[in-house]
């Protein structure tokens, strides 16, 4: 009976094979693995939220400058010969075209003009006023957001033979061509409106 005794106490006294728990290398790599994977998973999130900001942002500012691209063309194709006599262009730059319209239909003719100013192209409407001098206070609205033509002509300008001028006389044809992109810097992904103008008040010229 001892030895049986002897035996069981034995049985009690032997010490546990296996390891619980994790050491301290291990744990540290499995953080190490669990960081990484977060950290991945949310710079893909936060590029998708990125790229899905950028598409709708683009889309709008394409939808706003096609908008704008339909009214200049109406309006510029109604160039003529302002109250005070003054020829139908008086300012034709790469960037910047200032003419003379009809714009509210009430047979007067409103000084227009196209500008980029940033990043913006800006509409600037003047009444020809009492004395017809143009001297009132101009109205200016925004008509084209994340504009991205920097150095790039806004407008080309070509006589009755379709070649290039900078002559303001001899203009018979504009063409106008915006470059549109949100975030330059993060997404090259320039989209162009472009369209022709005629003058069709100064065809009789030709």
């Amino acid at each position: 009976m001892s030895n049986n005794l002897k035996k069981t106490s034995g049985q009690h006294q032997k010490k546990p094979t296996g390891r619980a728990g994790f050491t301290l290398v291990e744990l540290l790599v499995t953080m190490g693995i669990f960081l990484t994977v977060t950290f991945l998973a949310g710079d893909y999130l936060i590029s998708g939220f990125k790229y899905t900001t950028f598409s709708d942002e683009q889309e709008t500012a394409i939808r706003n400058a096609r908008q704008a691209v339909e009214i200049m063309s109406k309006e510029i194709r109604g160039a003529n010969k302002s109250e005070n006599g003054s020829y139908p262009l008086s300012v034709i730059n790469d960037q910047e075209l200032e003419y003379y319209a009809d714009l509210d239909n009430d047979e007067k003719m409103e000084k227009i003009r196209y500008a980029i100013s940033g990043s913006d192209l800006i509409k600037t409407v003047t009444p020809p006023g009492p004395a017809n001098d143009y001297s009132g206070v101009p109205r200016a609205e925004t008509i084209a957001h994340f504009v991205n033509n920097q150095t790039e002509p806004l407008f080309h300008y070509y006589d009755q033979d379709n070649a290039e001028t900078d002559l303001v006389n001899t203009v018979r044809l504009i063409n106008i061509t915006i470059k549109i992109n949100v975030t330059p810097e993060r997404a090259p992904a320039d989209y162009y409106v472009e369209t022709d103008v005629s003058l069709r008040n100064l065809k009789s010229n030709l």
